[in-house]
């Protein structure tokens, strides 16, 4: 540890790598996890999403393996860094894998499954209230055009029918399980596992998630795998001296550091990659809806700021050259090269 982060060890209120953090466990622990017996709630909700669509495991693994390579590529090319350099080669596995992370698997062990499904359906019950507004606000025209008939069913009736509808939006929208996804602060898509190395994609959650959301399990998919390696890339890629981020000090690092340059470089790249797979941005966009401040903090870094690839780059550089790991001082070098970038441009 730099002076700097040894006087503010006391100040890290959630490092990235807390031993408390089902990402931070080892070979050993994972084995032991992957060895229990699958609680009967996950094999129910295993069950409902393969109601939904048979198919949605192996849409995770072929969008992963159709676009690993292609990202791995942007992810050298924005930050500089490097898995493999000369006869140096750090590899960094994905599994695509069943059951769920310990912090959703508690969520929902502790919650109705059947809550759990009519969020799934959170999307439809939104859009059944937007077309229940337009029949009420439509109804003479739609008689005086022949579409509907009142001797069948009166105005009166598809008012009480809206208002059934608008209740149970309003309540999909302030429901407490939604609330406690949100408050969740930890990668429940997939994780990147630092001390082994291996990424996870749990297509259970990344299944769910795309439900609530409304967009693809593919292009939801990309935003998770562009996300975890860049953890990866940000942890073990090496930079033009042969450096990378001590695991000691990328453990410790505040969490609004490690998921803010993780969420920088996966907008930064679903946005490169818009003209291909314009359906990632928009599912990028949407998840940070369900996310809490850690994944929303890389917003405030760009305001304002010319050139900000270079800046992020060279503030995540000097991050892990000097063991940064408070959150202020981290900051502060990112209005530093902010201020020396500008100058030199």
């Amino acid at each position: 540890m730099t002076p700097d982060n040894t006087q503010n060890a006391n100040k890290i209120k959630n490092p990235w790598g807390h031993p408390d953090k089902y990402h931070s466990a080892g070979v050993l622990d994972i084995a032991k996890k992957q060895s229990d017996a699958v609680p009967a709630k996950v094999q129910e909700i295993e069950k409902l999403l393969n109601a939904r669509d048979p198919e949605m495991s192996q849409k995770v693994e072929r969008a992963f393996r159709q676009w690993n390579l292609i990202i791995r590529d942007y992810l050298r090319n924005e930050t500089g860094l490097r898995l493999s350099v000369g006869d140096s080669m750090q590899s960094v596995p994905v599994r695509i894998m069943d059951g769920l992370p310990k912090p959703f698997e508690d969520l929902i062990t502790n919650n109705n499954v059947n809550r759990l499904m009519i969020l799934l359906n959170r999307p439809s019950i939104v859009n059944t209230a937007k077309g229940m507004a337009f029949f009420d606000n439509q109804f003479t025209a739609l008689f005086n055009q022949g579409f509907a008939d009142p001797g069948k069913i009166t105005h009166a009736e598809i008012r009480r029918v809206k208002e059934f509808v608008d209740s149970v939006a309003r309540q999909t929208e302030k429901d407490a399980l939604l609330n406690q996804i949100k408050s969740i602060e930890d990668d429940i898509l997939g994780a990147y596992f630092f001390k082994i190395p291996v990424v996870h994609l749990y297509w259970m959650v990344i299944g769910t998630m795309a439900a609530m959301l409304d967009v693809s399990v593919e292009f939801l998919t990309i935003v998770v795998v562009i996300h975890e390696l860049a953890h990866a890339y940000s942890h073990l890629g090496k930079d033009i001296d042969g450096g990378k981020w001590e695991t000691r000090s990328f453990a410790e690092t505040d969490l609004k550091i490690a998921e803010g340059i993780a969420q920088f470089y996966t907008k930064v790249i679903c946005e490169k990659l818009s003209s291909r797979i314009p359906g990632a941005l928009m599912a990028y966009t949407r998840l940070m809806e369900l996310q809490p401040e850690p994944y929303l903090v890389h917003n405030d870094w760009i305001q304002g700021i010319n050139a900000v690839g270079e800046v992020i780059r060279a503030t995540m550089i000097e991050c892990r050259c000097k063991n940064i790991t408070i959150y202020e001082s981290f900051t502060a070098a990112l209005k530093k090269h902010g201020q020396n970038i500008k100058i030199l441009k």
